[in-house]
């Protein structure tokens, strides 16, 4: 792992900008939500190196953001969701949602039964990976949101 692969992780605040964009955010939520989204992607990209799974990464990255958000959110009274989705989006499992559909599609190429059972397997880990990164993306976002709630 270079210095150089570590400019990637710059590339999550043009997704998170994107997106926020896309949402309609207020014009000054957009540098603090893009400067999360680098933040998370750098800190799920750090565990990663160090040796844990993408799901537990996940799940402190998006708790990462879910603080940070909910901080600046008080700090500039905006909702702390207007951060917090837009710097999530780089998180999301793009890659294994892609997989578990290509091994879905590859079982309709498979001329006889006997041959589609890699495929439905490969469907199923990529399919559950997916899932449980949702998942803690879900609930690293909301964790902070739910213990230290608006007054």
């Amino acid at each position: 792992m270079n210095a150089a692969s570590w400019w990637l992780e710059l590339w999550a605040a043009p997704a998170a900008l994107g997106f926020a964009v896309l949402f309609n955010v207020p014009p000054r939520t957009l540098l603090p939500a893009c400067l999360l989204a680098i933040a998370g992607h750098t800190a799920r990209r750090a565990m990663m190196v160090a040796g844990s799974d993408i799901v537990l990464a996940t799940l402190v990255a998006a708790l990462l953001i879910g603080v940070a958000a909910g901080w600046w959110g008080r700090r500039t009274r905006q909702v702390s969701e207007v951060y917090s989705v837009c710097a999530a989006i780089p998180l999301v499992p793009g890659v294994s949602m892609y997989k578990a559909a290509q091994a879905l599609l590859g079982i309709a190429s498979v001329e006889t039964s006997v041959g589609g059972e890699a495929f439905l397997l490969d469907a199923g880990v990529y399919a559950v990976k997916a899932v449980m990164i949702m998942l803690a993306l879900a609930i690293g976002i909301a964790a902070p949101m739910l213990l230290w709630p608006r007054r």
